[in-house]
């Protein structure tokens, strides 16, 4: 099966990582990704190889976007957009993008208070409108919750306003982005994926909140995924609103032997049913659906040969082909790699961009051109 690599952005001073990667209604490809800088390898701390600690929990962690106004034949690093970035005090995660019915651009993402000691970290978690519990996340000190974040933009992206925190109603604990950014329903009710752990939880569930009001307000979230006997946790969830209308998600656990858990709503996500083990191991992933009807998810593969793959479903996401799961690649060096998110190229072919690294220890952007009927011969 033939596959097209390129370096999507590649940087001197940052790794990139965790991108999503979107189609715009004026055909431009914008793919909007966390960065953090360069840090000394340590032994005791980071996720890293021998050469560079790639950090997920940074104070010095912004949100950029690319763009690509060529089909994905050339991106443009030289116009890097940083859309959120730390004001040294916080880490800056997991931008998802999206655009509404009327073009308006929509990045959400979540952050972190960071640097704390003991003692701050306690009277922020005590204190701060949202109830959350410190964690040790050296080397940089005590993390506590802040909040989701908005930006938005009405010309394309090319200028956003200034990042602000949102609220939803009912929500007091922390919460962390999903894998997409906002799904559109017919009648204009935005929805968003997340996960979160709720006061008296010791495993993360799956959530969607829903705003009538183009994401002012946020109503009280729906529980997608929970285990009452708290022994798998449900994480960075994607949504797919199908052409039937069925809601599908497919979501990361852990404590669950590494295999994604999938399930549906058809009541335009008011309840949820269906959830199962999947036969996809890796983490987390990605949804479209082909013109073809069948449903493709995208995945990181974290064991080795560390890679990316991805899988098709021809049932709106009931059962997955695992016969003919597609390896993308399998040449990573390390476990930190992933996050994939797909599009399709005006060409017919898949556009699969994820994060990866080589011997230098950068992690990159990448992207791989593939045919989905390739798959199947």
């Amino acid at each position: 099966m033939d596959f097209e690599h390129i370096i999507i952005h590649k940087d001197t001073g940052f790794h990139s990582a965790f991108p999503e990667t979107i189609r715009l209604q004026n055909g431009d490809l914008v793919c909007v990704f966390r960065q953090a800088p360069f840090r000394e390898p340590s032994t005791k701390h980071g996720t890293g190889n021998t050469k560079l600690a790639h950090h997920h929990t940074d104070e010095g962690s912004r949100i950029a976007m690319i763009r690509s106004t060529d089909d994905s034949q050339t991106w443009d690093s030289d116009k890097l957009l940083i859309i959120d970035t730390s004001d040294g005090i916080h880490d800056v995660n997991m931008g998802m993008i999206s655009q509404a019915s009327n073009g308006e651009l929509i990045m959400n993402n979540h952050r972190w208070h960071v640097n704390l000691s003991d003692r701050e970290s306690e009277k922020l978690s005590k204190t701060h409108k949202q109830i959350a519990q410190g964690q040790e996340k050296r080397p940089f000190g005590n993390i506590v919750f802040d909040s989701l974040y908005f930006t938005k933009s009405i010309d394309n992206g090319i200028t956003w306003i200034e990042p602000y925190p949102i609220s939803i109603s009912g929500f007091s604990f922390r919460s962390h982005t999903g894998k997409t950014g906002l799904v559109e329903l017919s009648d204009g009710t935005w929805l968003m994926p997340f996960h979160g752990m709720a006061m008296g939880d010791i495993q993360d569930r799956m959530f969607v909140a829903r705003s009538q009001d183009r994401g002012k307000t946020w109503g009280q979230p729906s529980t997608v995924a929970y285990d009452p006997e708290q022994i798998i946790g449900f994480h960075e969830p994607p949504l797919l609103r199908l052409q039937s209308g069925r809601l599908l998600t497919v979501i990361r656990t852990n404590d669950a032997d590494g295999y994604l858990y999938q399930a549906y709503s058809d009541d335009d996500g008011w309840t949820w049913q269906g959830l199962k083990r999947s036969p996809m191991w890796g983490h987390p992933c990605n949804l479209v659906e082909m013109p073809s009807g069948r449903i493709l998810c995208t995945y990181g593969y974290r064991r080795k040969p560390f890679g990316i793959r991805a899988a098709f479903s021809e049932d709106d996401g009931l059962t997955w082909d695992m016969n003919h799961e597609v390896i993308i690649r399998d040449d990573g060096i390390h476990r930190d790699l992933g996050y994939p998110a797909s599009v399709l190229l005006n060409d017919g072919r898949i556009l699969s961009t994820y994060y990866f690294h080589g011997e230098d220890g950068v992690r990159y952007i990448g992207g791989s051109a593939w045919n989905e009927e390739n798959a199947f011969n």
